[in-house]
């Protein structure tokens, strides 16, 4: 009965030693993580003035369809336009910042309801008017992304920026995403 309780009592004692500093150490690690962030000084304007854009809408289309003709919440009237003489953008992205920005367009969400199988983009200079076609692939699957244009814009200037989507097959459905304009100097 000795021989136990003496066994008992340097198994605890055993234990305590061996787990009283390995407590003690064990919270002095911890991870870490670091992010840099884009500069968020281009904006989004309408075609013909400086005021900020807040929608960007697709009008309807047929399943599995391609639609290339939003507008925005403040030229309605007036959905962007395709063609090789008098094209016109859906917005224009205006540099506020200093000095030269270069864009990234980011689609931080994915397409709700999956409603979007693709996004495609142009940005081109707003003297450019003869976009016919919208084809550098901003998401292949409607899911977020992000793409370094390579396109520059000076200070205090403007490029056009022009969208297209395609549809999923579902039909009566409706669904967002949010684009960001970011610049990186």
């Amino acid at each position: 009965m000795k021989k136990r309780i003496l066994t008992l009592g340097i198994v605890v004692a055993l234990v305590a030693v061996l787990a009283v500093p390995m407590a003690a150490l064990g919270d002095n690690q911890a991870g870490q993580g670091a992010t840099t962030m884009l500069s968020t000084t281009i904006g989004i304007v309408s075609k013909s003035t400086d005021v900020a854009v807040t929608t960007i809408t697709f009008p309807p289309g047929a399943p599995s369809s391609t639609v290339d003709k939003p507008y925005n919440n403040l030229d309605s009237g007036d959905p962007q336009f395709l063609d090789t003489m008098v094209s016109e953008p859906v917005v224009r992205l205006l540099n506020t910042s200093g000095g030269t920005l270069t864009v990234t367009l980011k689609l931080p969400n994915d397409w709700t309801n999956d409603v979007v199988t693709a996004e495609y983009y142009e940005l081109v200079d707003t003297a450019n008017t003869t976009v016919d076609s919208v084809d550098m692939e901003l998401s292949a699957d409607g899911n977020a992304a992000e793409v370094a244009t390579g396109v520059s814009i000076n200070a205090a200037a403007y490029k056009a920026l022009y969208l297209k989507v395609d549809l999923s097959a579902l039909a009566g459905v409706s669904g967002g995403a949010t684009i960001a304009i970011l610049g990186e100097s």
